[in-house]
């Protein structure tokens, strides 16, 4: 691993999602202990299903547009230069409710990045099972 990195706009690996377009610019190729991934969210899109991590900690940062987030049962809206922290063990998910196109920043320990980059290696039928083997669970599985 290189001590450090230097990403143009518009570089990274992008992930090709149904519900989105993220882009990983910091994972495990680069660093063992944090991720940051670049999202676009359409309108309707985000990742719209409950879920909870069982040690991830979550930091979005809405770059532009806005992105409602599910905390505590309520969709709360949070517009360009808002930063929402998720702590591990926590239900949450995003969208994008508004007709204009929205961009995010995650970032969490490495482990984030690999969770995103491994959905786009399955259908969505399976990313129930990706959760899963990330320690991460949808809803109906929160204790």
């Amino acid at each position: 691993m290189s001590d450090w990195i230097w990403l143009q706009p518009g570089a990274g690996a992008p992930i090709d999602l149904a519900v989105g377009c993220p882009t990983v610019k910091v994972g495990a190729g680069f660093s063992c202990q944090v991720g940051m991934v670049e999202g676009e969210v359409p309108p309707g899109g985000g990742f719209q299903i409950p879920h909870w991590h069982e040690d991830l900690d979550e930091v979005f940062y809405v770059l532009e547009g806005e992105i409602e987030f599910l905390l505590d049962g309520q969709w709360r809206r949070a517009v360009a230069g808002s930063t929402v922290f998720v702590a591990a063990g926590t239900v949450h998910a995003f969208r994008n409710a508004s007709d204009q196109p929205a961009r995010q920043l995650v970032v969490g320990p490495v482990e984030v990045a690999e969770l995103i980059a491994e959905l786009g290696e399955h259908p969505r039928e399976r990313w129930e099972e990706v959760h899963e083997r990330h320690r991460s669970h949808y809803v109906t599985q929160h204790a």
